[in-house]
């Protein structure tokens, strides 16, 4: 996309957003005197908005309202109260101005509660509540008396955050509940260890009402540690007075509540699938014996089945519509009737149902025929059909990125799902249509269809790429991997090119088989701290698969992620790219299918795909092989912020006949990370050591988004 042609597409989205904003503007001054205006001020930007938007999410007429009664300010102020509180100030004041019906105003104000409702009827056009804080409560000195099971520093996490390098007062907040909380979470975690009689109490706590200082002295007593040594089960089927099965179970596994329940739910497992839906568990205790500071504890289970149940038939009940084939239904919950009734497998139904996310909530219940035979009733409430939402990016080589995205569910009434994704920057345009068939042919495997457009600025041309395609997807849970495969056919152009000489086609049709793996044990997908991650795709293009070249093209990437401390993690990255073709890639290799690395989630030292050959003039033309190493470590210095320093480095070849590579490039940097519910907002900088000619010295990169 040329400058010129760049420059429209951006000055026509300008307009439409001012166009929109504007027919937006005129509604609000035309229904003016029609909807009722709530106002928040004196928590901040980001907090007045926060609260305003909470305030809402109560509110079920929203901006219907004409005027606020009485009961809608008074649980406002409530509400208001309630939260600036739970951030730690205990002691707040609330002034809310009112416009009433008649144009009078009136002001009250509430320290901490409403002791007094407003007068009754009060319609007001116009509320706005002006939030004064007071002081901040804030944790100062913690300490603990008699805890010996759990370390200290362990024990300091219930009450405030401890993944901070700076301590600052946000994370120390101090609320009455939040201390509560820290008590009961700790005698929690000494039950699991097998303290079941641990007491957790507080007695000292010295609160300073001018500073906000709040000290805290924490009594622990332990009690014994309880062992259980054995577990006598016994079983009663029907309704027999007498056990018919009897065991005893030597063992010494550590005793807590969560540890009885799970025993216990394991034993009901085991007769549900068994025909048993009524059975019910009991252990009691039948003999405790101190031991040096340990008691051991006898056990007796009594499993009851109740009658053996046989199941008569399969039913679904709606809430609302019921646009959902039933044979879509009955195909994932797999049970036959005049079976005996397994509680187990109806249940692992529901969660076939909801995985084919048509449905807001899926039920089982059971449905009494006669003493010995039961229905299943699976009670299914349809999601919405369509759904919209926009797009909104920013990177540091497309900058601003807008777009929508459009959902639609359950056509047909069989759980397909299609998704339209339009996408506009300053670099590139895109269009993306994807119709999935879900579980079509077989249980995880999807089916899908897709057509895609892109036309984007590249370092040293520009991309053209539209085409269309069809495959499947399946979940292998023995390696807990996503598998694909996919046809494409597509047509790739290479226009503008800065190129004196010819490097690849640069108008090729491309028909393509790819097969895909990706396994993924990070413990978070935006915020990795532990685990790894891996995946690669070999694409193999031919002439016989309606195309006009051969080649194929192999890409690997792998991250892993490791702790280092409880404030600092280690961030290891790789990306690998290979292609090779059947002849000369002049004649077989498209040009947009060269590799061409650097950026923001590559080699930072570099804008978007300038990590890559160049020719004798300066010019990027692409890798026939690179491989990218990436090494990064994170310090925490708050909760929501964190330092980085990296080191990436990249190895390519211009020719695959010098794999695995022939020159390398190296830069390192540092930048600043900003903690959102949509990832880390990054601002970083990355020095190149040994820049080529026409290379920069180092290169900003403002972005969203973990980088590998």
């Amino acid at each position: 996309m040329g400058p010129n042609r760049s420059g429209k597409i951006w000055r026509g989205i300008v307009v439409v957003v001012f166009a929109i904003l504007g027919s937006q503007s005129l509604l609000a001054e035309t229904n003016d005197t029609k909807q009722a205006v709530l106002k928040i001020s004196g928590y901040g930007l980001l907090g007045n908005l926060e609260l305003k938007s909470l305030i809402k999410t109560f509110d079920e007429k929203g901006k219907h309202r004409e005027y606020y009664d009485a009961n809608y300010i008074e649980d406002t102020a409530l509400i208001l109260i309630s939260r600036v509180k739970r951030d730690g100030f205990l002691k707040p004041r609330i002034i809310s101005r009112l416009t009433l019906q008649d144009g009078q105003t009136q002001t009250y104000e509430w320290r901490e509660t409403i002791p007094d409702p407003l007068p009754r009827p009060t319609l007001a056009s116009r509320v706005e509540f002006e939030i004064h804080e007071g002081v901040f409560y804030f944790f100062g000195q913690i300490r603990f008396e008699g805890l010996e099971a759990v370390p200290e520093d362990d024990a300091l996490a219930f009450f405030v955050e401890r993944g901070a390098l700076v301590k600052l007062k946000k994370t120390r907040v101090f609320t009455p509940t939040r201390l509560e909380r820290g008590l009961s979470s700790l005698a929690e975690v000494l039950a699991r260890k097998g303290y079941d009689q641990a007491q957790v109490t507080t007695t000292d706590l010295e609160q300073n009402d001018e500073t906000g200082e709040v000290n805290v002295l924490i009594r622990v007593n332990q009690g014994p540690r309880f062992e259980v040594r054995s577990i006598r089960q016994e079983t009663y089927y029907g309704s027999n007075a007498q056990p018919a099965e009897v065991s005893t179970v030597v063992t010494n596994v550590i005793f807590s509540r969560i540890w009885q329940q799970d025993f216990a739910q394991t034993l009901r497992a085991t007769n549900y699938h068994l025909g048993y839906p009524d059975t019910t568990v009991e252990v009691v205790e039948a003999k405790r014996e101190p031991n040096n500071g340990t008691v051991l504890l006898d056990l007796v289970a009594k499993v009851r089945s109740g009658e053996k149940i046989s199941m008569r038939s399969v039913k679904f009940s709606f809430t609302g519509t019921d646009k959902t084939k039933e044979a879509v239904l009955r195909r994932r919950v797999r049970l036959q009737r005049n079976r005996e009734l397994d509680r187990i497998e109806a249940e692992n139904g529901r969660y076939r149902l909801a995985r084919l996310g048509v449905f807001d909530s899926v039920g089982v219940r059971y449905d009494q025929v006669d003493e010995r035979t039961r229905d299943v009733v699976y009670e299914l409430e349809e999601g919405k059909e369509v759904d919209v939402s926009m797009l909104l990016g920013f990177g540091s080589y497309e900058l601003l990125r807008v777009g929508f995205e459009v959902n639609q569910y359950n056509i047909l009434g069989r759980a397909h799902r299609a998704r339209l994704r339009v996408a506009q920057s300053f670099k590139s345009s895109s269009a993306d249509y994807l119709y999935t068939m879900p579980e079509l042919v077989g249980e995880n495997l999807d089916v899908f269809l897709n057509v895609f457009g892109l036309r984007r600025e590249e370092a040293s041309f520009t991309r053209e790429e539209y085409g269309g395609g069809a495959g499947a997807r399946k979940y292998l849970e023995p390696i807990s991997s996503d598998f694909g495969v996919r046809y494409t056919y597509q047509i790739l152009n290479a226009v503008e090119t800065r190129l004196a000489e010819q490097v690849g086609l640069s108008r090729a049709a491309v028909g393509s088989i790819t097969f895909d793996l990706k396994r993924d044990r990070r413990d978070n997908p935006l915020y990795p701290r532990e685990g790894y991650r891996v995946g690669g795709s070999i694409e193999t293009a031919s002439k016989f698969l309606a195309g006009d070249v051969d080649f194929e093209r192999l890409e690997l990437s792998a991250s892993f992620h490791q702790p280092v401390s409880k404030t600092s993690w280690l961030h290891l990255g790789m990306n690998h790219g290979v292609v090779f073709t059947q002849g000369s890639p002049l004649d077989e290799l498209p040009f947009n299918k060269r590799f061409f690395p650097g950026g923001e989630n590559s080699v930072r030292g570099f804008q978007e795909g300038e990590a890559a050959p160049r020719n004798a003039r300066g010019s990027v033309i692409g890798a026939e092989a690179y491989l990218v190493g990436n090494i990064e470590f994170e310090q925490a210095l708050t909760e929501k912020w964190s330092l980085v320093a990296f080191s990436d480095s990249i190895g390519f070849a211009k020719d695959v006949g010098n794999y695995p590579f022939d020159e390398t490039l190296y830069s390192v940097g540092g930048g600043i990370r900003w903690r959102t519910v949509i990832g880390p907002v990054r601002l970083e900088y990355g020095h190149n050591l040994n820049p080529r000619p026409r290379d920069p010295a180092g290169t900003i990169h403002f972005s969203v988004g973990f980088p590998f």
